[in-house]
């Protein structure tokens, strides 16, 4: 999954400043003999009151670097083969690909006592997670739409792709490969991990069809100038956790997770191999794990933890709310996505450039 949350974005030029910044930081706490732990991270994305605790407690200075998108991380990551880093977030479908290539170390029970409170079913949610990652979060990709906007709620993603009147011209598709044709292979009853050639077609089909229909291909803005809340666009894929957001700003906007089913996203911790402060990372790593710290965070960010101890900490608001957290019977309809080959990757990129071109 490739997250774009407005809320994170950051342009490159200040993203590169940040990382000289860092660098820079970096060398004037070491020569103050104050250790640094530099994390590779989405802005806003932990509890600044929880690293500051982590920061008295251990005399330790933390040191932030923000990316963009995953794109952008992976390309300071290419560049730099990790050096630089010591903890960094990355999301479930590029563990494998960080591990083949030598960036990150292995993290056991050993090095992260607290990893006894995770969730196996999320340690496991793809290839390479178990026993090179801490997993941090976890939620879904649905559909927001503006209930007063159209003439009937919204239930599933052929309501997307065979729009009513009202939404005719108001629809805003995700832009992402995996996410977008992930949709339409739902739609049509598919595995988002399809690698079938006639269903593929399809859901190109369905795409081509739709196109008339869709105001734009991107991400909506997570602020009051959302095109969602000024009522431009009626409905937009979007993730979970800004939905919410969104909703806060205007209560009409809703969330649905489409009765065909969806993908569910993961975020993991990880160290990378060139740190030179492992021994401070696993002490983060199991701080941030304590289930104090791991519900205190969730309702920061407000996204679902896999700490399962964390649920004692949790208040009834958090955990009630069907957003953050999915029925069983949902949860059942919902499938990460998968690593996909060479040639599945160049089959479906055509695909999404005929598409959103």
């Amino acid at each position: 999954m490739v997250r774009q949350h407005s809320k994170h974005k950051l342009t490159s030029l200040i993203t590169l400043c940040l990382i000289a910044y860092s660098l820079l930081t970096s060398s004037v706490f070491a020569q103050k003999n104050i250790p640094t732990l530099t994390i590779l991270n989405w802005s806003e994305y932990i509890d600044p009151s929880i690293v500051s605790a982590f920061e008295t407690e251990f005399n330790v200075k933390i040191v932030d670097v923000y990316y963009e998108t995953d794109d952008a991380r992976d390309k300071f990551l290419n560049q730099t083969n990790g050096i630089g880093y010591d903890v960094g977030i990355v999301s479930g479908m590029m563990m494998q690909i960080y591990s083949n290539k030598g960036w990150i170390d292995s993290i056991s029970t050993q090095d992260v006592p607290n990893l006894k409170y995770i969730d196996d079913k999320i340690r496991n949610s793809h290839q390479g997670t178990y026993g090179y990652s801490v997993p941090y979060t976890w939620g879904t990709m649905g559909i927001a739409y503006r209930s007063d906007l159209v003439e009937k709620p919204i239930e599933t993603w052929m309501d997307l792709f065979q729009p009513q009147a009202s939404l005719k011209g108001k629809i805003v598709m995700i832009k992402g490969a995996r996410e977008l044709l992930g949709a339409a292979l739902n739609a049509k009853g598919y595995s988002i991990n399809s690698m079938d050639k006639k269903e593929l077609a399809e859901a190109e089909s369905l795409l081509l069809a739709q196109k008339p229909h869709v105001l734009k291909y991107g991400y909506i803005q997570l602020t009051t100038e959302s095109i969602l809340i000024r009522g431009a666009a009626a409905a937009t894929i979007a993730y979970g956790g800004d939905a919410l957001t969104l909703s806060k700003l205007d209560p009409n906007v809703k969330y649905v997770l489409p009765k065909e089913g969806s993908s569910i996203w993961t975020d993991h911790w990880v160290v990378f191999s060139q740190s030179k402060n492992k021994q401070l990372a696993y002490k983060f790593l199991n701080f941030m794990n304590e289930p104090k710290n791991a519900a205190k965070n969730a309702e920061f960010i407000y996204m679902a933890t896999p700490n399962i101890a964390a649920k004692e900490f949790l208040s009834p608001e958090f955990l009630s709310d069907s957003i953050i957290h999915p029925s069983a019977e949902q949860l059942k309809t919902l499938e990460p996505h998968l690593k996909l080959q060479g040639r599945m990757l160049r089959t479906r990129s055509k695909i999404y450039n005929k598409v959103i071109n």
